[in-house]
């Protein structure tokens, strides 16, 4: 291998990864020899100058090429170059670049630019508003070009976009003065400012990366579930992060400087630790809570009355608590009538005059409550009003004009979600929270209703009795069984409705081969469905022969072989795709949203900027309709196959789960197999191996999620209510067994 050293200009992009930076472009030396390279190449666009050092190599399939170490973009020479560069400016297309050329010469217009962008601007005709907007597009080119120079030779060109949005005008500063500072970025975990602030020579042992990684660690244990990490365990995952040991005097500092919150051994992120104390307070607020006025507790005969079918002593109990308490809680899992509940509280209430509210986490969710109860259900951020960019519209100022609140689904609300739904609860309207406790714990901070129900210091119902024609489903009673340790049976008894299935596959291959074959052909003809819209794949992991990135492509391949490639190929249209990350609430697109690749418009060019056709993705759900930033994809992922924790919050007709050694079948435990197994409301089909799923059910999740809100319940809570419709004992002792 020989080494290359060179100035180049690329002639176009082959491939682009805009989630790792990676790409392969066809290039020309000053010679005109053509050269390909390949690595860290995502800053770099057609017709632009670079500074390349790599190596030469010979691939198998494509022959020479050059593997690149770094990549520094050169400023613009020829006049077709700088016209593009220019063109990359808010406001100035083909035209006004060329009228910037000619007025400041070739060798002098970016300094001329530099030197004073808004009255360059105005020099070519844009007026004081449209010079004013150009001036911050060209602060914010050349902000990105230098976090380009300094992150494109590590690979994480990708983080650009993120970064320069978070930091602005001074982004390229922080990243060169203070890189631990961007684990505050999503996407920058320890791990990533720990090798920039490498590159740049920063101390191995100084103040801001132990701060760093102590935040990070913290962020990780939310992202598991938790709130707060045990003392003990944080300063073990530092000494992993850091190579060397901490001592508890340093995370001691940290909380003394207000970087952390330490309340006896249990650390928290400041953050966090407020939402988890207001989410308290405000449980407190409402159990405490005089009943409101709008609301009387209706006779047992009527509340039988107003069923939709016959009420079991829970669900009349659960009835009952919902207009005599301000809160309570109703759990319990499939088929145990928790819609019905909801439809005879509902139907209850409006008899009465009063304003009921229907809420749920997720689109699907909502949709589902609507069709089930005949009363038209909205998700919680439509609830909330919450405008793109601000926020909320409803909150203690402006609370929700409804005299009961009826949550379904709350077992996939997070801390941060609930706080924010019940800040909008006025004084006088009674809340009902509805759910499966035994469910995976949701995605984010917190698992508020899990342990609101284990804590005993709400009222909460758990139904248990299974209703006659739940019953008869095999999905229905293949979830109970797991619920309580036991292996599913695949077996159909007599008059039981044949909807789950085991396929044995003990081969990879054709373990996925079966899954391709299943979700293509055989279910969407057998049950008359859309395979990409109503059936989804679960696997525990995303490597692996069957893991969910090699699902994901072998499925794509079946069901959209044909999509227009964009984003540098990584995405096609008509893709399934979710939304992952963090929320973007500005858009309202959440954490875990299903969406359809429908199109992607504008461009790079002038003349669309010019035309005010930016360019962004068009990305479609069953609701609505969303415009993407292309800089915001890399949050998208493929969604043929995903996992149990982004997908809990779906429910679609079908789901095939893949429970095979091939597919992490160690990660594979009871509460990811039963949420799986309930995701579902028409058939659910299991290929894999039958011990995979028989441990799995034997084998609760051992990962120990931390949380304190029972504890900040019991410990301030002077006011407990004298009547519980259940012991709390029963519900705290499966939680524990649950996280021990």
């Amino acid at each position: 291998m020989s080494a290359y050293d060179a100035e180049v200009t690329v002639r176009r992009t082959r491939y682009v990864s805009e989630a790792t930076g990676w790409a392969v472009l066809d290039a020309a030396g000053d010679d005109g020899t053509p050269v390909v390279l390949v690595g860290p190449l995502v800053h770099l666009e057609a017709r632009e100058r670079a500074r390349v050092l790599g190596t030469w190599v010979t691939d198998s399939r494509y022959g020479p090429q050059v593997k690149v170490a770094e990549a520094r973009p050169l400023p613009p020479q020829d006049e077709e170059a700088l016209i593009a560069y220019l063109c990359r400016v808010k406001h100035i297309g083909t035209k006004r670049a060329a009228a910037l050329l000619e007025r400041h010469g070739a060798a002098a217009v970016l300094a001329a630019v530099d030197g004073d962008p808004q009255a360059a601007f105005a020099g070519v005709g844009l007026g004081r508003l449209r010079a004013r907007e150009a001036a911050s597009s060209w602060h914010a080119l050349r902000v990105t070009r230098q976090l380009h120079l300094l992150l494109a030779p590590h690979g994480l060109a990708y983080l650009v976009g993120r970064i320069h949005e978070h930091y602005g005008p001074s982004a390229h500063r922080v990243v060169h003065e203070r890189p631990y500072e961007l684990t505050s970025v999503f996407g920058v975990g320890f791990l990533i400012a720990d090798r920039i602030a490498r590159s740049i020579g920063a101390s191995s042992s100084g103040p801001d990366r132990v701060r760093a990684a102590v935040l990070h660690a913290l962020s990780e244990g939310e992202r598991g579930g938790s709130t707060c990490m045990p003392l003990p365990e944080l300063l073990a995952a530092l000494r992993e992060l850091l190579g060397e040991e901490v001592s508890e005097s340093v995370v001691e500092e940290l909380a003394q400087a207000g970087d952390v919150i330490r309340e006896g051994a249990w650390i928290y992120r400041p953050a966090t630790a407020a939402l988890e104390a207001e989410l308290a307070e405000r449980v407190r607020a409402l159990a405490g809570g005089a009943p409101g006025k709008r609301l009387r507790e209706p006779g047992e005969q009527a509340a039988r009355a107003a069923g939709s079918a016959e009420l079991t002593e829970e669900q009349l109990s659960g009835v009952m608590g919902a207009f005599r308490r301000r809160l309570s809680l109703i759990t319990g899992g499939p088929g145990t009538g928790k819609t019905a509940s909801i439809k005879t509280i509902a139907a209850l209430a409006a008899a009465q005059g009063a304003r009921v509210l229907l809420v749920a986490p997720t689109g699907r969710a909502a949709i589902r409550m609507s069709e089930a109860s005949g009363v038209r259900a909205r998700t919680v951020h439509s609830a909330l009003g919450w405008v793109p960019g601000e926020g909320p519209t409803h909150d203690e100022q402006d609370p929700l004009s409804c005299d009961l609140l009826i949550v379904d689904e709350t077992s996939m609300a997070n801390l941060e979600l609930l706080v924010t739904l019940l800040r909008a609860v006025s004084d006088d309207t009674h809340v009902v929270l509805v759910g499966d406790a035994d469910q995976l714990a949701p995605v984010g901070a917190g698992k508020p209703f899990a342990e609101l129900v284990a804590s005993g210091e709400v009222p909460a119902v758990r139904l248990t009795h299974i209703f006659r024609q739940a019953a008869r489903s095999m999905i229905v009673q293949g979830a109970h069984a797991i619920r309580r340790g036991q292996v599913p049976d695949f077996t159909p008894a007599a008059e039981m409705r044949r909807d789950l299935f085991m396929i044995e596959r003990a081969n990879p291959r054709a373990a996925l081969r079966e899954v391709v074959s299943l979700v293509s052909q055989r279910l969407p003809e057998h049950y008359q469905l859309d395979p990409v819209r109503d059936i989804q794949v679960f696997a525990p992991v995303y490597r692996g022969e069957l893991g969910i990135d090699a699902l994901n492509e072998a499925l794509r391949e079946a069901l959209n072989p044909d999509g227009q490639p964009v984003r540098g190929a990584r995405l096609r249209i008509g893709d399934k795709l979710m939304m992952t990350g963090r929320n973007l609430h500005e858009l309202g697109l959440m954490n875990g949203t299903l969406l359809r690749l429908i199109d992607e418009v504008g461009g790079t060019t002038g003349e669309h900027r010019e035309n005010g056709d930016d360019p962004a993705l068009i990305l479609g759900t069953e609701e609505t309709i969303f415009r993407l930033p292309p800089e915001e994809s890399d949050r998208l992922r493929l969604a043929y196959a995903c996992s149990v924790h982004r997908g809990q919050g779906i429910e679609l007709p079908v789901a095939v789960i893949v429970a095979h050694p091939a597919a992490g079948a160690f990660f594979l435990r009871r509460e990811m197999l039963y949420t799986a197994l309930t995701r579902s409301t028409r058939a659910t089909v299991i290929v894999g191996l039958a011990q995979v799923v028989a441990r799995a059910a034997r084998t609760p999740d051992t990962g120990r999620r931390h949380g304190r809100l029972a504890q900040r319940l019991a410990a301030a809570d002077a006011d407990r209510p004298a009547e519980r419709p259940l012991p709390a004992q029963a519900m705290n002792d499966q939680l524990e067994n649950q996280n021990a």
